[in-house]
């Protein structure tokens, strides 16, 4: 695995001369199966070879995130170079998510413009309205994580375009910022977050 890994990066995927820049999403579950485990372990010798950036999709329970970053860790991944996504579905607890940012992984709030009463992945979750989100991310700035946070949309389905009456690829720039930069986040702030930030993890090391 680590070696397909590395060859698609250095030579190109599928049979292509199309060089992956970025290692994933790298699907886990909860809990964990065997073989998200041994992709995690590929993933993390692959990273530690290249210097080349990774991003997870962890299982949906506040603990995942906590185990997948230590099995990579304890594989060899850099924490500096690897983004946990969705952590607006997946930490809720405030002392438990800067427990986690304390690990040195970028913090990704990616579900921007998905609101809705019943999430069907996991009914129990309340998901989180962008205004929350905004939120969530100001009280992380505050507490010193700007250089560790990340943010999308995660756009994966027809409806959430403009063409059937979603808010598109533009929502963040449109609507996300201004209202962060009503909400004190300032303008270099937002620039971190929406430029800095993502430059400095899919540069490889």
């Amino acid at each position: 695995l680590t070696g397909i890994i590395v060859d698609e990066i250095l030579n190109g995927a599928d049979g292509t001369n199309i060089k992956c820049g970025v290692v994933g999403e790298i699907g886990c579950s909860w809990p964990l199966t065997q073989s998200e485990h041994r992709v995690l372990q590929a993933t993390a010798q692959a990273q530690s070879q290249l210097g080349c950036p990774v991003i997870i999709h962890p299982g949906r329970n506040s603990d995942a995130p906590f185990q997948i970053l230590r099995i990579l860790q304890e594989a060899g991944a850099d924490a500096s170079k690897t983004v946990m996504s969705h952590l607006d579905r997946t930490i809720f607890d405030t002392k438990k998510l800067l427990e986690f940012a304390k690990l040195g992984c970028y913090l990704e709030y990616d579900l921007f413009g998905t609101e809705f009463l019943h999430y069907q992945f996991h009914p129990d979750v309340d998901m989180p309205s962008d205004n929350e989100r905004i939120a969530r991310i100001r009280m992380l700035i505050d507490e010193g994580y700007e250089d560790r946070i990340v943010i999308a949309h995660d756009v994966h389905t027809k409806n959430r375009l403009m063409k059937y009456g979603g808010h598109g690829y533009s929502h963040i720039l449109k609507n996300i910022v201004p209202k962060m930069l009503i909400r004190g986040i300032t303008q270099d702030k937002v620039d971190k977050i929406l430029l800095a930030n993502p430059k400095r993890w899919l540069t490889f090391k």
